[in-house]
């Protein structure tokens, strides 16, 4: 009888263990999926708050001196980048444009410059896409734990910002070596990302290359990074408030 008794609590103690084991999985889970779509939307919504605004253009259209180097006025160079911009977000169909460069109307980009940004806008597409997407399943997740699951939504929300820890590092790891050599690491983002070479512009012919040099994609990342590891640190800050609502209530 003892030993019957003896296996039977042995076997009660295994199942709560299991179930133990399976919460904690659960809650690891949960916080590294909500992490990571957090990490998706701050970073696709960092990247468009610099990518679509035309006084970060402007500003370094003017320390750069790219009105030189396109030959073009500002008013100019502003007008074809607004143009530019709203190509990416989907409100223009084509680059086709005339612009006076060194003096003389003219078609402002080649036909080589026009393919590589149509790659360029089906990137921007994609990100606004699993920007977006990761958005609405964030919402979802954080509504239906509300209302059903108040416990996992504090876990979660209390395991999140290890994983976040773990995005900064990552993030400061990779500015340390764009500062190091961005070259290097500008190429391999392209070989990456794009399919075919068209990316490599040649300066004498191609105005894109001219209108965003290197140092201006350098010195774009490094605000975007700075931007995203701000508003990590904001919506932290935010989580924590929020988390200790939920307990205060629950």
């Amino acid at each position: 009888m003892n030993l019957i008794l003896r296996q039977a609590s042995n076997q009660l103690c295994d199942n709560k263990l299991k179930v133990v084991i399976r919460m904690k999985s659960l809650n690891v889970g949960v916080s590294i999926i909500v992490g990571i779509l957090l990490f998706f939307v701050l970073l696709f919504t960092s990247t468009e708050m610099i990518a679509y605004n035309i006084n970060h253009y402007k500003w370094q259209f003017e320390k750069h001196e790219i009105t030189r180097e396109t030959e073009m006025d500002l008013e100019e160079l502003t007008r074809v980048t607004k143009n530019m911009i709203e190509y990416l977000k989907g409100s223009r169909d084509t680059l086709d444009m005339k612009a006076v460069i060194d003096g003389k109307e003219q078609e402002v980009f080649g036909e080589r410059e026009k393919s590589h940004m149509v790659d360029v806008k089906k990137l921007f597409v994609i990100g606004t896409y699993i920007r977006n997407i990761s958005f609405i399943i964030l919402i979802v997740a954080i509504a239906y734990m509300v209302l059903r699951n108040k416990k996992l939504l504090i876990v979660t929300l209390s395991m999140v910002k290890y994983v976040f820890a773990v995005i900064i590092m990552l993030i400061l790891i990779l500015g340390s070596l764009l500062l190091i050599n961005f070259n290097k690491y500008f190429t391999i983002f392209h070989e990456i990302f794009f399919s075919n070479d068209l990316w490599l512009l040649d300066p004498k012919t191609d105005i894109l290359i001219n209108m965003v040099p290197e140092v201006f994609f350098f010195q774009t990342a490094m605000i975007v990074l700075g931007i995203f590891v701000t508003s990590v640190i904001v919506l932290l800050i935010i989580i924590e408030k929020f988390k200790k609502r939920l307990i205060k209530h629950s």
